[in-house]
């Protein structure tokens, strides 16, 4: 069963996580870590804290934006 995605929530929308479609899930494959990682960046650097819905807002539209450009690319 998928998990929930946490950016989206802290957004007010209720959506699964789409993994490794996901440009912040696929940001911890690049990051030269001694232990090799599998997940979300935005769970693994903790960037929502506290009352995370300004920074979710804005990491959201980054993600809409780069999911567009690469859409774009694809066609």
């Amino acid at each position: 069963m998928s998990k929930s995605c946490e950016l989206k929530a802290a957004n007010g929308v209720l959506a699964h996580c789409d993994e490794e479609r996901c440009v912040y899930w696929r940001v911890v494959d690049h990051l030269d870590l001694a232990a090799p990682v599998n997940g979300c960046a935005v769970q693994y650097f903790e960037l929502l804290g506290e009352d995370g819905a300004p920074v979710a807002s804005w990491l959201l539209s980054v993600k809409e934006r780069v999911e567009g450009v690469e859409q774009q690319r694809d066609e």
